[in-house]
C-alpha cells in the first residue's frame, strides 16, 4: 500500500511519501521535487498556502495518512 502525507514544504502544500518521517530528513515529494522536511511543527499559517497540484494528482493512487502519526511532531 502506497502511503502519502501532506506537509508544507517551499511554499506550498506538498505530498510526500508516507514511510518519510522526523525532521530535516531529505525527501523527493510525489511531484518530484527534491527538498528537506522542516525543522519545526508546521504553523497554521503554512497549512494555509496554495497546494501542489501536481502532487494532488499524483496522490489519488495513494492512502493518506495524517502527521498526529508521528510523535516527534507532537513534541
Amino acid at each position: 500500500m502506497k502511503t502519502f502525507r501532506w506537509l508544507p514544504l517551499d511554499q506550498r502544500r506538498h505530498a510526500i511519501p508516507g514511510e518519510v518521517q522526523g525532521q530535516n530528513i531529505p525527501v523527493t515529494t510525489l511531484c518530484g521535487q527534491e527538498t528537506t522536511t522542516p525543522d519545526h511543527v508546521p504553523t497554521k499559517v503554512e497549512w494555509l498556502w496554495e497546494t501542489c497540484w501536481d502532487c494532488h494528482e499524483k496522490a489519488r493512487g495513494y492512502v493518506h495518512i495524517g502527521l498526529a502519526l508521528l510523535a516527534e511532531w507532537r513534541g
